[in-house]
């Protein structure tokens, strides 16, 4: 038995470190036991990437004690998942890298143009070249920022005001509770499980050792699970969007109130105990009350205000 098959690996790309926290988020909000089983396939499958940074990644994790790796068996969670919040905050997008938040804080509070380039960055944020590119990489992959075919990047829309923030829950309040009561909503009863496990290990206190963009991510697949049962396609594709523009809010939101994170789970639970008594109208109900309930918890000019110089 061997705890890493590559003795001497180089760091981790952006993509292999994304997959890394995204395999122990997994183990977390499923909150595995030592033992269980890390599938490559079915990590590739769950992730939406190649099987290569999924082996780079699990290395890694080997490497960190986090993973064994079994010849001929593959690779194992050494730890139980309880015991992963420190590899989990290091591992976290919003909350490793100071340039990364002054870059959000600056966005947010409109002290940056829609198009920047890496030497005015440079100057700005008196920071070396490689160090915000790495930021910006990241950003890149996040979703709301370009790389420009000449020179530069380019910053996309966000949910980046009070006033955004407040139509993103007009709009969801429209849609989401309408997907439930849609002519081909259909449930999958492999996600519901997976989805009620998720929740009640949240709402049970799992919710304060949760890292923001851990919680950020079980929210956004909570929304956008119910939005795929929705059996429509443009209803799938407008959640997902909305999700991507606020997630550097959303971040800043969690990261700001945690026992948030406890209501929210609570609420979702309801919701999903509805759709599995077959009583959609309610589940409906629920769901709009839900977004009400977070509207008015969540939007406020402070999210809004720089917290990083």
């Amino acid at each position: 038995m061997t705890t890493s098959k590559h003795p001497r690996p180089a760091a981790l790309t952006p993509l292999q470190h994304r997959v890394a926290r995204e395999i122990v988020a997994m183990v977390r909000r499923d909150n595995r036991s030592a033992g269980h089983h890390l599938s490559k396939l079915q990590l590739a499958r769950a992730i939406g990437t190649s099987h290569n940074p999924v082996e780079a990644a699990l290395d890694y994790l080997a490497r960190k004690g986090i993973a064994r790796h079994e010849p001929d068996r593959g690779y194992f969670l050494a730890r139980d998942a309880g015991a992963l919040g420190a590899i989990a905050k290091t591992l976290a997008p919003a909350g490793d890298d100071p340039l990364y938040r002054r870059i959000v804080d600056a966005r947010l509070s409109r002290r940056l143009h829609d198009t920047v380039t890496e030497t005015e960055l440079m100057r700005i944020f008196g920071a070396a070249r490689s160090a915000v590119h790495k930021a910006l990489t990241r950003i890149q992959q996040e979703g709301w920022v370009e790389r420009r075919h000449g020179h530069g990047w380019e910053f996309q829309p966000l949910i980046d005001s009070v006033e955004a923030y407040e139509e993103n829950y007009e709009l969801r309040r429209a849609l989401e509770p309408a997907g439930l009561l849609g002519r081909k909503f259909a449930v999958n009863a492999e996600e519901l499980e997976a989805l009620k496990r998720q929740q009640a290990f949240m709402a049970q206190g799992g919710y304060r050792e949760m890292t923001p963009a851990e919680w950020v991510d079980l929210n956004a697949r909570f929304h956008e699970t119910l939005a795929r049962w929705s059996g429509n396609r443009f209803m799938l594709q407008t959640i997902k969007r909305i999700n991507q523009l606020r997630k550097v809010v959303e971040y800043r939101v969690v990261s700001g109130d945690p026992e948030l994170r406890a209501r929210q789970a609570s609420e979702h639970l309801r919701i999903l105990e509805a759709i599995e008594q077959g009583d959609r109208a309610n589940a409906a109900r629920l769901l709009e009350k839900h977004l009400d309930g977070a509207r008015r918890a969540k939007v406020r000019p402070d999210h809004f205000v720089a917290t990083a110089r």
